[in-house]
């Protein structure tokens, strides 16, 4: 988990004291915060703390005085969700908890006010990549009470007050396995391309720890007011169910789900008024935050299974794309080798390839996968280095550069889009690996 780089509060107010709140105030009460726990049914306190039983809710009405108990604490932290054995759904919980948890930030003086959303406010079902200044497109009743209850947590801010949303993806951890999400690959069936995205329990306590550290921090009012929390490692329904097969030893009966996606009644379905986007962390990862659970992989195997592999490919997840793109470079003969040349030439005049270039830079920037991309360049760089008459090109010698073949180039280009094909659109792939697009995917490229 990740460590604040400022102090921890003092006295902390955790309302919702769940699975993922009651781990909260665990881990605040071993960094040595005072906690003081609400939940609506008598549960433990956490250490050195003390418990509340009561309903959050009914304190949204500012006719209802608040509990002396719930006084001088300078953070608070909301982590509500419905009970569905209460019969409660998103409208009755959401926003009337968000309104009682900012009116009692409010009367206490606290310092912060930390809010735990979903990313599912988002409602991208395309695969669209999402970050914190994508504009909401959730049209469900469910997704709207959450957007609703982000802004009154919001419209608390200011005054003494930091208030900030933290949208969590996909929660899972010890004692929520995640295996009976991907099990049914037929259930799955309409889903199965999907993106799918996760947080580990852990990670997102870190996540709030590190939030508060800043919130309570010397330059509190620079603190995002929203961020999203997931392990970086948006994966499709697909994979996931590839990854849970493997952890319980079980191969995947592709040919089902192909024969069972081909019916009339799958093609014909309508999708699941399911998310379906990519959540990019980059402005968490910004304020010193990383996941100890990366990945659905590694998360498995923290939950005992043991049969689940997690390799750490050099080059990231397309290591083995990479490998055969370097490979096939190499090989090219000298015919290619001016063919893409002159392709390059005139591709890189292109609208279309600048905006292309444009966002492979913000795509690189926010993928954290700068030792990837060292790992791999090295070799291109290397293989690319033209050979120079010993102590007679002076201009060689001071710019190390221009000892480069000209094909180092688009070279460069096409292994930086491979190295984050995944977080690319494919036509902006296609558009930065036009020149040497038969060594990407031909299936024998490597003379041209």
């Amino acid at each position: 988990m990740s460590s604040p780089s400022h102090p921890a509060p003092r006295r902390a107010l955790v309302l919702g004291a769940g699975w993922l709140g009651g781990a909260l105030a665990q881990t605040l009460a071993a960094d040595g915060v005072v906690v003081t726990t609400v939940r609506r049914s008598a549960h433990e306190a956490p250490p050195g703390g003390q418990a509340l039983a009561l309903d959050l809710r009914a304190l949204a009405d500012p006719a209802v005085p608040l509990p002396a108990a719930l006084h001088a604490h300078d953070v608070v932290i909301a982590l509500v969700a419905p009970d569905r054995r209460r019969g409660d759904d998103h409208g009755a919980t959401y926003p009337t908890s968000a309104r009682a948890a900012a009116r009692i930030a409010r009367a206490i003086g606290a310092r912060a006010l930390c809010w735990i959303s979903s990313t599912g406010v988002y409602g991208y079902t395309s695969g669209e990549f999402v970050d914190e200044d994508t504009p909401l497109a959730a049209t469900d009743p469910s997704q709207q009470a959450l957007i609703a209850a982000e802004q009154l947590v919001r419209d608390a801010d200011g005054d003494g007050l930091i208030a900030g949303v933290l949208r969590v993806a996909g929660l899972y951890g010890p004692d929520r396995d995640p295996l009976p999400r991907y099990r049914d690959v037929t259930a799955l069936a309409a889903r199965w391309e999907h993106w799918t995205n996760l947080a580990w329990r852990d990670d997102v306590i870190g996540a709030i720890r590190v939030w508060l550290a800043h919130a309570l921090g010397p330059n509190a009012t620079a603190t995002p007011r929203v961020l999203n929390v997931a392990d970086g490692t948006p994966l499709q329904v697909r994979t996931c169910a590839a990854i849970v097969a493997e952890a319980e030893g079980r191969t995947l009966d592709l040919a089902s789900i192909v024969s069972h996606r081909a019916t009339a009644d799958v093609a014909a379905a309508p999708t699941p008024m399911r998310s379906n986007q990519r959540i990019l962390v980059h402005r968490l990862r910004a304020l010193g935050w990383r996941p100890q659970t990366p990945s659905l992989r590694a998360g498995l195997l923290r939950l005992g299974y043991a049969r689940v592999t997690v390799d750490t490919p050099p080059y990231g997840p397309q290591t083995a794309q990479i490998r055969t793109f370097l490979q096939r470079l190499a090989a090219l003969d000298a015919e290619a080798h001016a063919r893409v040349l002159a392709a390059w030439t005139a591709h890189r005049e292109r609208a279309s390839f600048r905006r292309a270039e444009r966002m492979l830079g913000e795509v690189m920037a926010r993928a954290d996968r700068e030792s990837a991309r060292d790992a791999a360049a090295g070799p291109l760089l290397q293989m690319m280095r033209r050979p120079v008459a010993e102590s007679t090109d002076t201009v060689a010698s001071e710019d190390p550069l221009a000892t480069l073949d000209p094909l180092a180039e688009p070279a460069l280009a096409t292994l930086l889009a491979l190295l984050v094909r995944d977080l690319l659109p494919a036509d902006t792939f296609a558009e930065l690996v036009v020149p040497l697009a038969a060594l990407v995917d031909g299936p024998d490229a490597a003379t041209g």
